[in-house]
């Protein structure tokens, strides 16, 4: 330990004694550091970022959805495909039970409609459902307010506009003055309580109308009830809480409407689910796509890193020589001597991979502060670069020290 402790000092004063040609050498190893825990690091807080911006894609939800009447079902009876209240309560106490899994839950009764205001019209589809919509689907209030639990209760005459809708109805500059008029769907008088901002897209609510669940059953669509199970609904949907959640989620719905629909053992679900694999999917290879090409990039630039360290070792190796003759007459043995100049790489890998790892950390943080994002620092990719750092050191300071330990010392205090 203290021979070892003897060559770290004079590895140590190599470096102090030309600081600017050992901070050039680094460079590589500055970048490559930096790059590989800078990327990993936000890696993880831009894919949440952008799993958040394509939630409509049902990044974060499963969608229950009525069974293919065409397909042969659990039972042979028309309709029982249906979705209905009682399947929408009995999910509703799922998600009670398990708030680690699921956000929450909404229903959606939808129909097209048709809706005039003055002399326009247009033929939106009309949604009927809570205020924990706006939970599981994005859709930001521009004007006015989105629905309440007080709206359902009451079957109020209130409904919210998709800005597509509202510019049909109200045209396009007259779209602020929109909210407080009253609207027909169907006939029925509807009072605009908000209007949706545009998003755009095939999944957005630009061409819907969103009113209350009550509304929409009885006072849009008439009796929709089915046979001793209630109201029919189009579709339920539950937020989840991550995209972690999917395989545990999609267990446990499964699992309790098979049981509330009395599906036997056996038998094929007369039900449908949509999940979000596929498109979580497509998302985790893009991210792992451009985040595997970013490291790379990183590894190439600590190879680099390394080429310059075997360089400047190799320079250094020749304007020593006299040095190591010395050392080698007074009884340095070979593996002294290359022991000397291997730790000398590695301290400057090391130091490198330090400044690079340490500019690194600062750069997340403001990125994180700046861009508003959680970001958390990968201290796998931290472990991973001064790994690498360590192994380049040997592996591009191995040749230069072996050249200084061959060295014979009479030839070697000869060298002028």
């Amino acid at each position: 330990m203290p021979v070892f402790k003897e060559l770290a000092l004079m590895a140590i004063d190599s470096l102090r004694a030309n600081k600017f040609r050992s901070l050039l050498t680094m460079l590589g190893i500055i970048i490559g550091s930096a790059t590989l825990v800078a990327v990993l690091s936000l890696g993880n807080a831009l894919q949440s970022q952008v799993f958040e911006r394509f939630v409509d894609l049902g990044t974060r939800r499963i969608a229950v959805l009525p069974g293919d009447p065409q397909a042969r079902g659990a039972r042979d009876v028309p309709g029982y495909g249906l979705l209905s209240i009682q399947d929408y309560r009995a999910l509703e106490q799922l998600v009670a039970r398990h708030p680690d899994v699921f956000r929450t839950i909404v229903p959606e009764v939808s129909l097209r409609v048709q809706a005039r205001f003055g002399g326009s019209s247009a033929n939106p589809t009309v949604v009927g459902t809570t205020k924990e919509y706006q939970f599981v689907q994005t859709v930001p209030v521009q004007y006015g307010r989105f629905l309440t639990d007080d709206d359902d209760r009451q079957a109020a005459r209130v409904a919210v506009l998709g800005a597509l809708v509202a510019e049909d109805l109200f045209g396009k500059e007259n779209v602020k003055n929109a909210v407080g008029r009253t609207i027909e769907v169907n006939g029925q008088p509807l009072q605009v309580v908000g209007v949706l901002r545009q998003l755009g897209g095939p999944f957005s609510s630009d061409q819907r109308i969103l009113v209350p669940v009550s509304t929409a059953r009885l006072r849009i669509a008439g009796s929709q009830d089915l046979p001793g199970r209630g109201l029919q609904m189009s579709s339920i949907l539950l937020s989840l809480q991550s995209e972690k959640e999917v395989a545990r989620g999609e267990a446990l719905v499964r699992a309790t409407l098979r049981a509330t629909r009395n599906v036997p053992e056996g038998a094929i679900d007369d039900f449908r689910l949509n999940l979000p694999t596929q498109a979580l999917g497509v998302l985790a290879g893009i991210n792992g796509a451009i985040t595997g090409f970013i490291a790379l990039v990183a590894g190439i630039s600590l190879v680099v890193g390394g080429i310059g360290i075997m360089n400047i070792m190799l320079v250094a190796v020749t304007e020593r020589t006299r040095e190591i003759g010395v050392r080698k007459a007074l009884g340095a043995t070979d593996g002294d001597v290359l022991s000397q100049f291997v730790l000398e790489a590695v301290a400057i890998s090391v130091v490198g991979s330090l400044l690079g790892v340490g500019g690194a950390i600062g750069l997340v943080v403001l990125v994180g502060v700046a861009a508003g994002l959680s970001v958390s620092i990968s201290w796998i990719a931290v472990a991973l670069a001064l790994i690498f750092a360590c192994a380049i050191g040997v592996g591009f300071g191995y040749y230069p020290a072996r050249r200084a330990a061959l060295l014979l010392p009479i030839e070697a205090l000869r060298y002028e």
